[in-house]
């Protein structure tokens, strides 16, 4: 499958090239490393940012409810030998469903920040996305590669757009 779309990516450079002999517009190729951008542009790390200040936020519930779940299990141990059987069934039973809040409390926390943090990446990877369209407008180029493919195996340091595209993404819009 990946050596079909090596040879179609091919065919169509050769294809690009020659119309180039036929007055047609020479072939430009740039690539971007999109998760770079990603990483440096300040909207990529105000929402990285904003994930780890989520994280610990829901961290420091956890640890409250986790606090409360490790003092009832201490107390089950420490006074559950000299409790009437009803009474340490009771306790076991109560801290069992704690135990399961707790789990599913968290469960529940790291699906919100998985679901969070797709959605703030994939914001600002469409921002990114049309910032790199804008560039290859502007420069007319033929082809914008992502340079994190694992199809490429050589692209020229020259060819690189990143840092044009992380300083765009970086420039205040006009409103």
């Amino acid at each position: 499958m990946k050596k079909t779309g090596v040879w179609i990516f091919c065919g169509a450079v050769i294809l690009a090239w020659t119309a180039g002999a036929w007055g047609a517009d020479p072939l430009t190729i740039g690539y971007v490393d999109m998760q770079r951008a990603l990483n440096q542009c300040v909207t990529g790390q105000e929402a990285k940012k904003a994930i780890t200040a989520e994280v610990e936020k829901m961290q420091k519930a956890l640890e409250g409810r986790q606090k409360e779940l490790k003092k009832l299990q201490e107390d089950l141990e420490k006074r559950g030998a000299v409790m009437n059987e009803s009474v340490r069934r009771e306790k076991d039973k109560e801290y069992q469903a704690k135990l399961r809040d707790v789990q599913r409390m968290q469960r529940d926390f790291e699906e919100d920040v998985r679901r969070k943090d797709r959605e703030l990446t994939d914001k600002v990877l469409r921002d990114l996305a049309g910032i790199v369209q804008k560039i290859g407008e502007e420069g007319k180029y033929s082809v914008i590669l992502e340079g994190n493919q694992p199809s490429i195996i050589y692209i020229s340091k020259g060819l690189d757009l990143t840092e044009e595209v992380i300083k765009r993404a970086n420039t205040p819009k006009s409103k």
